[in-house]
């Protein structure tokens, strides 16, 4: 279909390459056949409230999807981000990004406090690293493969219901990254943009 988002968000795309904008346009055309979905600016979502002031910027986001569905029984964000390159030594490029990627926000029912939730690897299993993680699922057949580290180890446990723990683990790429701050979860793949991320994306903050 023709898409208005050409039209109407020229502005946004302008600093992108052709094949970077055919990218971002053929991930919205996916995501409007799922879902409603509207271009928004991100300060009318909750990227600042997330982020802190502190942090280094080599996350920008530069387009933002409030994404939903027709009886809004859910809703979260998609942004678009510039992935700033750095150096080993931690310096930043000289390019303004090295690539793009997709992240996603959604607001929770209530405050969980900080939660970090990733996949155990081989060499980190062999490595015993995860022992000073305060959320120990070693024995925990179903979540064994993960380590979790949270504020509060009540609130941490009260947001990981089975249902969640069903969905995280059915999450088909291993380099996720989760992170819970209050009352605001935010998923990332930190990998090149591409239209099955964003779908994976969207379906993982659709079920969370």
């Amino acid at each position: 279909m023709e898409l208005d988002f050409r039209k109407l968000h020229a502005a946004k795309l302008f600093d992108f390459s052709k094949g970077e904008e055919e990218l971002i346009l053929e991930i919205y055309e996916n995501l409007f056949q799922n879902y409603d979905l509207s271009v928004i600016d991100i300060e009318n979502s909750p990227y600042n409230d997330f982020k802190t002031d502190d942090e280094i910027p080599l996350i920008t986001p530069k387009i933002c999807y409030f994404i939903t569905d027709i009886y809004r029984k859910f809703s979260f964000y998609l942004f678009i981000v510039s992935k700033t390159g750095t150096t080993v030594k931690g310096a930043r490029t000289t390019r303004e990004y090295d690539s793009l990627q997709i992240w996603g926000l959604k607001k929770l029912n209530e405050d969980f406090g900080f939660i970090t939730i990733n996949k155990k690897k081989l060499a980190d299993k062999i490595a015993g690293i995860f022992s000073s993680f305060n959320i120990n699922f070693n024995k925990d057949l179903d979540f064994k493969d993960f380590y979790v580290l949270g504020s509060d180890q009540y609130r941490t446990l009260s947001f990981l219901t089975s249902e969640r723990k069903k969905t995280i683990k059915a999450v088909p790429d291993d380099e996720f990254q989760l992170t819970v701050k209050n009352d605001l979860l935010s998923f990332g793949l930190p990998k090149e943009l591409s239209v099955n991320n964003a779908l994976m994306t969207a379906a993982f903050l659709k079920e969370i």
